[in-house]
């Protein structure tokens, strides 16, 4: 009995840890924006401004809020998770973290959402590298892994 407690609990264990790596950037997109492959060619690139299909603000917002970085309720950053997962891929900075999440949201008041704090933190440069360099690995099936820019 034991032995069946000690195995259920090492594979619960390994299914966790397997899936803090899904990258919730791909999941989004197939769940939102699966055929729209000019948008995703310019969104792994980090290009932002490119024009949205019908589901872009689902997607983006699906994205931060499945990472835990933004409130589903009120789209209030999440900066607490944001700032351990940056921290983790070598970006040690909260306080910039805040700062650009308060000015981003004071810039776009009630219209923030998932698309509007990417864009802050990919264009400000207290976090832009640090925060490209964190997306490119912890959602690297998305940003490094998927060929969205061939032509199928």
């Amino acid at each position: 009995m034991n032995h069946l407690l000690g195995f259920f609990l090492l594979a619960i264990s390994v299914s966790l840890s397997l899936a803090y790596d899904v990258s919730h950037f791909y999941v989004c997109s197939t769940d939102y924006v699966k055929k729209e492959r000019n948008f995703l060619c310019q969104v792994s690139k980090f290009n932002m401004n490119v024009s949205l299909p019908p589901k872009a603000d689902e997607f983006f917002n699906c994205c931060m809020e499945t990472s835990d970085w933004m409130s589903r309720s009120n789209k209030a950053l999440l900066v607490d998770q944001l700032a351990k997962d940056m921290k983790k891929y070598g970006f040690d900075n909260r306080s910039a973290i805040e700062k650009v999440g308060i000015d981003c949201r004071r810039e776009m008041g009630s219209k923030i959402n998932g698309r509007g704090y990417l864009l802050c933190f990919l264009t400000d440069r207290r976090t832009s590298k640090g925060f490209k360099n964190m997306l490119k690995k912890k959602e690297g099936e998305f940003f490094t892994k998927q060929s969205y820019c061939k032509s199928s």
